[in-house]
């Protein structure tokens, strides 16, 4: 990624979608088998596949993490339960190595286990902060992880000390009250996702509740672009709704209508709106959003009780993933874009993008 320039005074204006073809049409990725979630593990709020696609890792509202071989979707450990009975809002394989996972829960404590093949359990590192954690991401290049939530600060990690090495955000705690104007510097309120770009190690973006979306620079520690304005509002994130591919950015806001949008990162601009198709009028209200592969992306919603995938060069659902009674909170989809997880309760959906989808037993 090159130098960014400054922030765009104006975002361009809202772009018309094609027509949309009721819900009843759009066609369905019908489960082979379904397994309820334990009702102890209080939903799925984390997914993550190492690299090679050979494990998936489940986080929970309870706290707990399992280990899924994804040959056979059978259960493989359950690394230790902490005393913190809260959601793990974070969870990540390190880059590379399959063995080694990364987690947070909400209340702040981050955890590096490492898994062997035979699947036992060792504690390698452990770090807490004094913030409610509502993201993690692991960067690409390796050289370090970062965590945000609530205090409105990134906290950049290294590996061997397992602390923060620098922070990118406020000086202030609680929701920034100021001039319009500085939140272009800043987020407002609270962060819900951030990722690490995946052609600089320099750089990484963030999203929150204060309908803006940031691309940071860590070698000034200062945002570079900032894709909404003092009289435009940007993406209103609720959840790990945004993901970075090369110069895109996708993202879902917690809103009714127009909640996927599809940016360019180095341009700072919209540019397009995809759609995702509300039953009843339900409403979109967008809780998670994957890049599947390079032409489609994964949304999960808080009202319509599905995941639904997009083609973005027709700028159409093409299939959804039905049979969940709650939200669709959670997503992960495996490296070469052909499988993807969608996680709500009671089930996990364990989906073959292209063939036929089966449920994972929990």
């Amino acid at each position: 990624m090159r130098a960014l320039s400054s922030p765009p005074s104006v975002l361009a204006p809202a772009l018309q979608q094609p027509p949309r073809s009721p819900i009843s049409q759009v066609p369905q990725l019908l489960p082979v088998k379904r397994y309820k979630i334990r009702s102890h593990y209080d939903g799925v709020f984390s997914l993550s596949f190492t690299k090679d696609g050979s494990r998936l890792a489940v986080g929970y509202g309870s706290g707990d993490v399992t280990l899924h071989d994804t040959r056979t979707a059978k259960l493989t450990c359950c690394p230790s339960r902490k005393s913190d009975p809260l959601p793990v809002t974070g969870l990540q394989f390190r880059t590379e190595d399959r063995s080694e996972m990364l987690y947070c829960l909400a209340s702040g404590p981050i955890f590096l286990q490492r898994i062997d093949d035979e699947s036992n359990v060792v504690d390698v590192m452990e770090a807490n902060e004094e913030n409610e954690i509502n993201t993690l991401d692991v960067s690409e290049y390796g050289y370090y992880f970062c965590t945000a939530g609530k205090d409105r600060n990134i906290r950049i990690y290294d590996w061997e000390r397992f602390k923060p090495f620098s922070v990118l955000g406020p000086l202030t705690e609680g929701d920034y009250i100021g001039p319009p104007e500085d939140t272009l510097t800043q987020h407002g309120k609270r962060i819900f996702s951030v990722k690490f770009s995946n052609e600089s190690p320099y750089h990484l973006v963030s999203g929150g509740w204060d309908n803006s979306v940031k691309v940071w620079d860590l070698r000034t520690n200062q945002v570079v672009k900032s894709m909404s304005t003092a009289s435009t509002l940007g993406p209103k994130l609720c959840g790990d709704a945004l993901a970075i591919k090369g110069d895109l950015c996708v993202t879902g806001s917690l809103l009714p209508e127009n909640a996927i949008e599809l940016w360019s990162i180095k341009e700072g601009r919209r540019i397009s709106v995809l759609p995702y198709e509300s039953p009843n009028l339900r409403g979109e209200y967008v809780l998670v959003v994957k890049f599947c592969g390079d032409s489609h992306v994964i949304a999960g919603s808080a009202t319509c009780h599905d995941a639904q995938i997009i083609s973005i060069e027709q700028e159409k659902v093409v299939s959804r993933i039905d049979g969940f009674r709650r939200s669709v909170s959670s997503l992960a989809v495996s490296n070469n874009g052909k499988v993807a997880v969608a996680g709500g309760a009671p089930y996990i959906s364990f989906v073959e993008t292209m063939t036929t989808p089966f449920f994972l037993e929990t």
